[in-house]
């Protein structure tokens, strides 16, 4: 197996609480080696490590790269180039996929069966969804930096949002 991005988020996220792999073995326990395996990308990044990373240092990265490493799809923490994850930078850019995400949606029709829609229309429901997931990775973007920025917990409020849907019976318990 090749380092993925899984690996270079735990990595960093480990160097960034200044703790060794020796170290962060001890708080998760697991061996020296099963960390080093895991930062290396011998083995996949496992979940208390994900979980760990998210409830004791408040850094989302590492369970969002993992997930998506896992499952092949979903929000990743945006690192290229081109990108800015300061707090204003991601709020402005929240934003403008929202409206763009909503403009979408709001030009395309999904009251006619979809055994009845013309190609043209599939094209823009297509669309339409790829504006709806560059919204939801900005949303994920700015959700993370500003419980990072600001001292809230990313699992916490996870939890609550859960505790949300729960109590009002979108999910069961």
């Amino acid at each position: 197996m090749s380092r993925g991005r899984a690996a270079d988020a735990v990595k960093a996220a480990r160097q960034k609480t200044g703790m060794t792999q020796q170290q962060l073995s001890f708080e998760i326990y697991e061996s020296r080696e099963s960390v080093s395996h895991q930062e290396n990308g011998r083995y996949r990044v496992q979940p208390n490590i994900s979980k760990y990373f998210a409830e004791k240092h408040n850094n989302p990265w590492v369970a969002l790269e993992a997930a998506a490493e896992y499952t092949g799809w979903g929000p990743v923490k945006l690192d290229g180039d081109v990108v800015d994850l300061h707090r204003a930078s991601v709020t402005m850019k929240t934003r403008e996929e929202l409206v763009e995400a909503l403009e979408a949606i709001e030009s395309v029709c999904v009251a006619n069966h979809p055994r009845y829609i013309r190609e043209f229309d599939k094209q823009r429901l297509e669309e339409a969804m790829m504006q709806a997931i560059d919204a939801i990775v900005a949303l994920t973007q700015y959700v993370a930096v500003i419980c990072m920025d600001y001292g809230f917990s990313w699992w916490k409020m996870w939890q609550k949002h859960r505790a949300k849907l729960q109590a009002k019976g979108f999910i069961r318990q």
